[in-house]
């Protein structure tokens, strides 16, 4: 067996279960969190209530973050390698940070009516963050991953053409200043956060690369 294959069978079930129970805790938190602004964006109603469910959504992800870190900390043979593990706990945590972000601006600036590119951003947005649940359910095989890291890296190929296209008409088609600076923000955030769903599935492939 090779090298690789032997240090990964020796790890104890219950030491792999403690590391990795969190981040399979996190994964339906991640798809919500994922999808919370985008339906905020899609749908311009009860943007409030929907505000409070994304910050419990992201409050709750920052504290399996904070497990997942005190798991590696009690734990002497991981399942994968440490700095992997933070990593991917970190990304898929920044995630959710940047979709309350979002949600946060739309409730802040006041947003009477969604322009058509951020409903485009969110579809993508949507799209990402369901590719990146199907993703993480596979890690622990470590099977199965490449379709899903391919779709999430055209996703945000394409949600980077949806963003240069938005501010280019936003420039275009607007003299209202205070408008411009708005959507230019939540245009940007809203890439941000599909952006740091090409960064898990970045860490993802390299944990691949690893271990093939």
């Amino acid at each position: 067996m090779p090298p690789k294959e032997n240090a990964r069978a020796s790890i104890a079930p219950a030491q792999e279960e403690r590391v990795l129970c969190p981040v399979r805790t996190s994964r339906p938190e991640r798809r919500r969190g994922g999808r919370g602004p985008g339906e905020a964006l899609r749908r311009l109603t009860d943007v409030e209530n929907k505000v409070r469910d994304i910050h419990a959504i992201e409050h709750h992800g920052d504290k399996l973050n904070h497990e997942i870190v005190r798991h590696l900390n009690e734990t002497f043979v991981t399942p994968l390698d440490r700095e992997d593990i933070v990593g991917l706990a970190s990304k898929i945590d920044d995630v959710t940070d940047v979709c309350y972000d979002v949600s946060e601006l739309v409730q802040l600036f006041k947003v009477k009516s969604i322009r058509p590119p951020a409903v485009r951003q969110a579809k993508v947005l949507i799209a990402s963050a369901s590719e990146m649940l199907s993703m993480l359910r596979n890690l622990e095989g470590l099977k199965n991953l490449e379709p899903h890291w391919i779709k999430i890296h055209t996703l945000e190929n394409e949600g980077d053409q949806i963003w240069r296209e938005a501010v280019a008409e936003l420039f275009a088609g607007s003299d209202d200043a205070i408008e411009i600076v708005k959507w230019k923000d939540i245009y940007s955030l809203v890439e941000v956060a599909i952006d740091r769903c090409e960064d898990v599935a970045n860490i993802v492939e390299t944990i691949m690369v690893k271990h093939s």
